[in-house]
Parts: structure tokens; sequence; C-alpha cells
């Protein structure tokens, strides 16, 4: 018998109440250690996700997302600690895995998802979770996991409901049969404003984890081709068939869509003109600038400022923008240097701030989830 056709002695410790239970046994938790899981989202739904396919044995598990942990993570987040405000949120859920179940392999993914990389980040894969928390990363994984003919199990929390999917790529109708496009710009809350009760994305992501260890062990009923819609006002589930479109881009007789692409959805409403992405710094760039004394402005709320900033920011939250506040403030010749946590809401300031007719107006690509400087982060 092989090392992954068995269990160590530690192994099977851990996983004994597994090999005890009628109808799971060593067949299925042989199935759980040579599986491979990807977890897209490192946040509320990936936390209770990863932690319990970790604690249950999968054999692999790979962890995507390049954000970093704020103190307002911790109200859902439940992997990351107040010691880890400021780290990545990657490193973060990995070491709370590895506390669990060393025996697992872990592969962090640090990096952002888009066009370039989805296909060689999902590639070698059983299953992908997308707990990701926009439309530009969900659609961008159904169609390259629908491409790659990867299953993939997706969740999406708002407020005080959810909904789960899974989706097997031949077998079922797929994301884009449900959701042909993404919603418009107008019709999205800001990021910053859309609340969350707190345990929400821990029933969910509980939820994921149980739909994994169902398919990948072909325990039960799985969800495979089904929506899940959760309250948890009523504490109702309600479960609707889903049916394959003919007329889909991805999937139907005639498909337009043959590779993943990346579509720009803002977040917070109000499309950002591609225009601006000239406007754009990377951090090299973005060091230069400040080295030559260019004035800084972190957009993001209040509380996001207090959690972590850079050293020669100030805060003026983009909620606050308007042009008697700008000009009152700076003049139209005053360089400025903008930011906030993924690069998005500064592109919504330099809007604004060209708007207004200022020239000398840069943002940060990528915001402070990709900056590897140095931050002031609270005692």
């Amino acid at each position: 018998m092989s090392e992954s056709e068995s269990l160590t002695p530690l192994e099977q410790a851990q996983y004994s109440r597994h090999l005890k239970l009628k109808g799971f046994g060593l067949e299925k938790q042989l199935c759980l250690k040579n599986a491979k899981v990807l977890l897209v989202g490192a946040g509320g739904l990936g936390c209770p996700a990863g932690l319990y396919l970790a604690a249950t044995g999968v054999g692999a598990i790979g962890v995507v997302d390049f954000d970093r942990v704020e103190r307002s993570n911790l109200q859902r987040q439940i992997a990351h600690r107040v010691e880890d405000i400021g780290q990545p949120k990657v490193e973060s859920l990995i070491a709370a895995m590895r506390a669990i179940n060393p025996a697992v392999t872990y592969q962090p993914h640090a990096v952002a998802v888009d066009e370039t990389n989805v296909m060689s980040l999902i590639a070698g894969y059983d299953l992908v979770l997308d707990g990701s928390d926009n439309f530009t990363t969900r659609f961008l994984m159904a169609d390259a996991c629908y491409l790659a003919k990867i299953p993939l199990l997706q969740g999406a929390v708002f407020e005080y409901g959810a909904q789960l999917a899974l989706f097997d790529p031949g077998q079922t109708a797929c994301y884009r049969c449900v959701f042909e496009q993404p919603p418009q710009s107008n019709a999205l809350a800001p990021c910053a404003e859309v609340g969350v009760l707190g345990v929400v994305p821990g029933t969910v992501g509980v939820m994921m984890a149980t739909e994994a260890i169902k398919y990948l062990t072909g325990l039960g009923q799985s969800i495979t081709g089904k929506l899940l819609i959760y309250n948890a006002l009523n504490q109702t589930l309600k479960t609707l068939q889903l049916s394959k479109n003919p007329y889909c881009p991805l999937c139907g007789e005639r498909p337009s869509i043959l590779a993943p692409k990346a579509m720009a959805v803002a977040c917070g409403g109000g499309a950002i003109s591609e225009a601006l992405k000239a406007f754009e710094l990377l951090p090299e760039a973005f060091r230069d600038r400040l080295a030559q004394g260019w004035l800084v402005l972190d957009v993001r709320e209040a509380e996001e400022f207090a959690a972590g900033h850079l050293p020669q920011a100030d805060n003026l939250p983009l909620s606050s923008f308007n042009e008697e506040t700008l000009r009152a403030r700076f003049g139209l010749e005053q360089p400025i240097l903008l930011y906030c946590q993924k690069g998005v809401r500064s592109l919504k300031a330099l809007q604004q701030f060209r708007d207004f007719g200022y020239q000398q107006v840069y943002s940060l690509a990528g915001g402070l989830s990709v900056w590897d400087g140095p931050l002031i982060l609270p005692v």
C-alpha cells in the first residue's frame, strides 16, 4: 500500500471519529487525503471553510488572496487574530490551518487573480471554492473553472443572507447560465458601506466545507446543479434547481467565451474609466514620488486608516469628497498621491480630482494590498 493509500498513526488519531463513522471510514478519508482543493479568498467564507477542510484532512489546500488583515475583518474572518493585522491574509489563514493540521500540504498564492494567471492558479486542483467578494473575480473564476473542467463551489454573502452553488462543468448549468452578466455598476453598494452579520459568512463557509467534503468523497446527496439561498433573519434555506441555458455565452450551443477575461466592475458604483489606468503607479514609482515629498492621501474610512496607514499619509475619506472641500485644502498645482486598500476607491477619488481640474494626481495600483513598505499600525 502506497503512502497516499494509507494513514500515518498521527493521521489515524486525528481522524479517528471519521474512521468510526458509519458510511465514511478509511475509504472516504483517503479520498480526502488524496484531494487538492483551492480556496479563492481568505476572508469571511475562506476562513471557516479552510479551517474545516484542514481539520478534516484534505491532502493539499491552496489559498489565493492578495489582501492584508484589517481590524474590521476580525468581526467575521475567524482565522485571523489581532496580532495578524497588517499581515497577508494568505499567511495568516495558512498559519491557522497548519496549527490545526500540519499533515496537510499548503500552497500560498498571494496574488490578485486576473486573466493572465487564473488558469495556472487553478491547474491541478480537484475542486475550487470561490469565496471572493467581488463580481470581477467571481465571473473570472466561473469562466476559468468551466474552461478547465474543474468543479466550482461558489458562495456569496450580503448583509443577513447568502447563496451557495456547486457547478460541475459539462454536468450542470454553469455560473453564467444563472448570472449571465455582472450587475450594473450603479446597482452595487459601496464596499465600505455594505455590512454583513458576522456569523453569516461562518455559517455559509461551514456549508461550503461540508459540500466540498461530500463532493470529494461521494458522501450523501450533493448540491451540484442547485442554488441554496440562506436567510439568517428567519433561519430559512431554500433550494432552487438550476437549468442549463442553451444560449449561455459560456456553456451554450454557440459559446462566445473561449478564454477567461476579466470584466471590470467598479466597487461602490460608477464605472471606472480605462483612461484613468494611465495615472496608476506601481509601488516602486509610488515610492519615488514619496521621496520627492508629494502629498499623500489615504481615501479609506477613518477606522480603516486607524488600523494601518502609510507614515506620510493624511486621511480624507472618499465618502467626504466634494469640490468645495478639495479646493479649500489643495491648490490645483499640488502634486498628490492617493491610495486605498485595493486601488479601487483611490481611482474613483482620482476621477473626482480630475473632474475638478487637478492634473498632478496619481493612484497606487492595487493599494495597500500590494504595498510592502512600512506602515503605522495601532499599538
